[in-house]
This record gives C-alpha cells, structure tokens and sequence, in this order.
C-alpha cells in the first residue's frame, strides 16, 4: 500500500471510512463574461428568467448589462426582484418566491452577494415544490421522490454571478437565511441547491467598497481555514482549501487596498469558489448567531472571532495543531514549535490582516453588549457547525471564547 500523502512531514487527509464530496455548479471565469450570460444560462434549461438582486447592486447598472446579455442570448427576463437586505429573511425569500410564480418564471439568477444568492436559492426551492421558507430548514431535508427515500427532486434553473468574494454561495450547497421573528439564522443544505451556473467575472465586483471586500474576503479565508481543520476534512477540500488560502494570502490585501486591481479581484472571486465547503466549525457558530441578534455582518463576524477560534482549536491536540502548521507553511509563518504556539502565531497573523484592512477587532465595536454573550453561547452550542468542529467546545468555552472576543 502507499503511504499516506505528506505535506511538510505530515500526513494530509487520506481515506477514511467515510468521506462525501460534491460539486455541482458548472463555473465560467475570465473578462467580458457577463454578455454571455443568456449564451451560458440557456444550456442549463432557462427561457423564462427571474432575476434576483438588491437595490443597491441594481443602482451599479451591472444588472442592467446581465439583463442586456440574457436577452443577447435569446432568454427572457419577466421579472427583476431587487428587495433582498443585508441579513435576508424567511419572508423574503416567499415574497420572491411568490412574485417569480406571479411573473410566470422557469429559471432564476442572482446578480449580487451572499444574501442575494441564499436569498435565490431558497426562493427556488419554495417556487418549485410550495410550502414556506422556514419549513425549509435542515440539512438533507429537501422534497425526494419515492416518498422520501429517494433522491432529492431538482429546483429550477438557478444560476448566479457573484458581486462579492467571499461567501462562496454561487458553488455552494448550502444557504443561511434569518428568521427573525426567533431571532436565528436558518441553515439549508441539499444537493438541489447547488446552482447549475456561476459567472465569475471581476466586472461584477468593480464598484465593491474596499471595506466590503475586506470583510467578504475575510469570509472566505475563513471557510478555507476552517474547511481545512474540520472534522468533515477530506482529500478534495484539502485541495481546494490549500489553493484558496495561497490565492487568498496573494490577493486580499491587494484587493482591498486597491479596488481597481481587476486581476486580484478576478483571483479573489475563484478563490471564494473554491474555499467555501459546509465542512466548518465554531467560528461559523459563533458568527451565526451574532448576526441573529445583533445584526453583525457576517464576514465581520468572522474576522472577529477567528483568531480566537484558532487559539482555542490548537489547544486540543497535536493533530489538531499539524493541520494550523499546514496552514502557516502556505501562508509563510514558522510551523515548528508548540501547538499554542503555532496556533497563536496564526491568529496574530489574523489579526494583523484585519488591522491592515481596516475592519473591527471587537464584537463590542459592532454592537454586541456583554449581557448578550450567554444567548449567544446558547445559540452557538445549537449550531450544527459545531458538530464538525475538531475540538469540541462547551457552553462555557463559547462564553469565554465571546468574552475573548468582546
């Protein structure tokens, strides 16, 4: 038998007794793409198209040049939907829904970021076999056939063009929406979700603020931190997290510190493609019910918290730790020493970034008071992410990890 892959003087992800890896969005990248959309879409069954955006991304024009390609292409748009928030919501996910239907839609596209895509896929999913956005929670719980025990009934046409570099939704199985009423974060995975089509093109990101896309970058280094430490960790992520976090540590700063840089943008879109997995942990835990409560952006969340998840993950044992030394060998750090050691050195490096780039350091900077961290040590604990993190954490590690955060 040959042995185990290496990295450094470790042992990578090998086989295991189970491990599960899918990815079914076909993704086109490069320049000039978004005339081509309709061209794309239409291999994919769309004719009667249902556009998803917010109205800030709608005043940028950009949807006005996809619209223009849709139509190129020989498809139609019946409708544009342009009222998804920053922290979307079950409600709105039926509104759209429900227009799309009124409209007379067969296929939907997302033109925008996180939410506008979550927001999509969710929509298409109570479009095409009814119910409501909040019945739809859960992982693997979509409509199958056979009374259940088959495979999972197919939504319509969806395909998306990322105007964020972070949240990775556009490749995605998955989808988190609010519910505000209870004041949580809804997380849906299933196969169906995966968008059959994703255009990354750095014209779509062209009017990003460097401040956003700091923090959306700042989500998909999480992903590819945390995907890669996971206790869902296999040999496919490994490869695609490794990759993401080189173009990441190449491209972020560039990005951010000069928005016009297209090629770090363009870099930065397939970086967040690749990055992103449901495989996560706790500083996704962590983050969710930050933005239940408080209203915390997301990849602010997780800029915030992720140093001292890191800490607190390197803390648990040297296989944990050889995973974060990995992790500064592409980054450049020094890999040798303690495992606090070497997951400090990460975190600092963390840090640094979101200094650089200006985001906030404290959950206390974005609102979150000190009374709120037992509800959201509560809530963190609820969260299914901390099931896959590699060191499993207490209610009481939560509050001190938000104290730490604070």
């Amino acid at each position: 038998m040959e042995a185990a892959p290496q990295f450094g003087a470790r042992q990578l992800s090998g086989f295991k007794d189970f491990c599960q890896f899918a990815h079914g969005t076909r993704v086109i990248a490069g320049r000039d793409l978004l005339s081509s959309a309709g061209f794309e879409f239409a291999k994919e069954g769309a004719h009667r198209v249902f556009v998803v955006t917010d109205q800030v991304i709608r005043a940028t024009g950009l949807v006005d040049k996809v619209e223009a390609g849709l139509m190129d292409g020989g498809l139609e748009v019946v409708g544009i939907f342009d009222e998804v928030p920053q922290d979307s919501s079950t409600e709105v996910c039926d509104r759209c829904a429900e227009q799309a239907r009124a409209a007379g839609a067969d296929a939907f596209l997302a033109v925008g970021g996180g939410s506008v895509i979550d927001t999509t896929k969710v929509a298409d999913s109570v479009f095409t076999h009814g119910g409501s956005a909040r019945e739809s929670e859960g992982f693997y719980l979509m409509p199958r056939a056979d009374d259940g025990m088959g495979a999972p009934l197919p939504i319509a046409p969806l395909a998306a063009i990322p105007t964020t570099a972070g949240t990775g939704s556009e490749v995605s199985m998955g989808a988190v929406v609010k519910d505000h009423e209870n004041k949580v974060k809804l997380e849906i995975a299933d196969f169906p979700l995966f968008p059959r089509l994703a255009i990354l093109d750095p014209e779509s990101t062209a009017t990003l603020p460097a401040a956003i896309a700091a923090a959306t970058g700042m989500d998909a280094l999480t992903h590819a931190v945390e995907g890669y430490v996971s206790l869902d960790a296999n040999p496919y992520q490994d490869g695609r997290s490794l990759v993401a976090l080189r173009m990441i540590r190449d491209n972020l700063e560039r990005a951010v510190e000069d928005t016009s840089d297209e090629e770090a943008r363009g870099n930065m879109l397939i970086a967040a493609s690749l990055a992103i997995t449901i495989g996560l942990g706790s500083t996704h835990s962590m983050s969710h019910p930050c933005g239940a409560r408080f209203g915390v952006p997301h990849g602010v969340a997780n800029a915030i918290n992720l140093p001292h998840v890191i800490r607190f993950n390197a803390g648990g044992g040297a296989d944990i730790a050889d995973r974060y030394r990995d992790l500064n060998e592409v980054l450049g750090l020094e890999s040798g020493g303690s495992d606090s050691a070497v997951g400090d050195r990460l975190a600092t490096h963390v840090e640094g970034m979101i200094e650089r780039m200006g985001l906030p350091t404290r959950l206390s900077q974005v609102g979150v008071p000190e009374e709120g961290i037992p509800a959201l040590a509560d809530g963190a604990m609820g969260d299914g992410l901390t099931l896959l993190n590699p060191r499993e954490p207490t209610e009481e590690d939560y509050v001190e990890l938000f104290r730490r955060a604070l």
